[in-house]
């Protein structure tokens, strides 16, 4: 693209968004979930208003970890397939310069089932994180990932079902009850396979003690198109593993505009500017 053609699609982009918002109200969402089933890489969250997550300024001391619950979100679309709409001329631009969203877009789908809003999922970080004391330095540098889910977002996982590994062979796995039901939530943020957050910042180390070595991450995101798509797929059993397992992978896209690092024991937000990379 020339210097000449990309100044001038940014610069329509600019206006062209700088116009919807002036015309369009400003919105809250309201409500709250709790997740339904226990996941080692997703806290339990109730919604979060979208008023508190833009909020300007530095963060509060301390604040109530939420968000939303990737089980109710994915089973809420696939109840109510939507059939996505061609991308505008400002979706098209910004896309083309990969310029992030500030405000959700409008989308009369999303609006009919309450997703036309700004979404927070939380997902606990067990390491990755290390605060050097001496110079008040946080660095963070994990993934996102599962052995799962690889270039993708895991959200939640969750496994129904005995394993018969080392306790039956595999011709006899399924007759006696072996059988697995496996449940995978990943998201797609924008639309590549990025799933590790790094940066480095300055915390203060009475913040950081606050937060007993126990961090999260909030993924502030939008729903984008294709929105969800669900794919299932059966295993027989194996000498390696005699379980018969069935997988149900769902993977939700989005625009991730903010990734912000938390302690869900103290409330402590310690950065909003976490980065995404692949």
């Amino acid at each position: 693209m020339s210097p000449l053609i990309f100044s001038a699609t940014a610069a329509l982009l600019m206006s062209t968004t700088m116009l919807a918002h002036a015309a369009s109200p400003s919105t809250s969402t309201g409500g709250a979930s709790a997740i339904a089933s226990a996941s080692p890489n997703v806290l339990a969250t109730a919604s979060q208003t979208a008023s508190q997550t833009a909020a300007a300024g530095e963060p509060p001391a301390a604040r109530t970890i939420s968000g939303d619950n990737p089980v109710a979100i994915r089973d809420t679309l696939a109840k109510q397939p939507l059939h996505a709409a061609p991308p505008s001329l400002p979706d098209r631009i910004r896309k083309l310069v990969d310029l992030p969203r500030h405000t959700p877009p409008h989308d009369p789908n999303l609006a009919r089932l309450g997703l036309d809003r700004e979404l927070v999922f939380v997902i606990a970080v067990p390491y990755g994180v290390l605060y050097e004391s001496k110079t008040h330095e946080l660095t963070v540098d994990a993934d996102l990932s599962g052995d799962d889910v690889p270039g993708s977002i895991l959200l939640k996982k969750s496994v129904k079902g005995p394993s018969g590994r080392d306790l039956v062979i595999a011709p006899e796995a399924k007759a006696k009850g072996y059988i697995q039901h496996v449940d995978l939530i990943e998201l797609k943020a924008n639309g590549h396979a990025r799933t590790l957050i790094h940066g480095r910042y300055a915390v203060p180390e009475d913040a950081f003690t606050k937060t007993h070595g126990d961090f999260a991450v909030e993924l502030h995101c939008t729903l984008l198109p294709p929105y969800l798509k669900d794919q299932h797929v059966h295993s027989d059993p194996t000498d390696e593993n005699p379980t018969d397992i069935t997988t149900r992978t769902s993977t939700l896209y989005a625009d991730v505009h903010a990734i912000w690092l938390v302690s869900p024991q103290s409330g402590t937000v310690l950065t909003k500017k976490l980065r995404l990379s692949d």
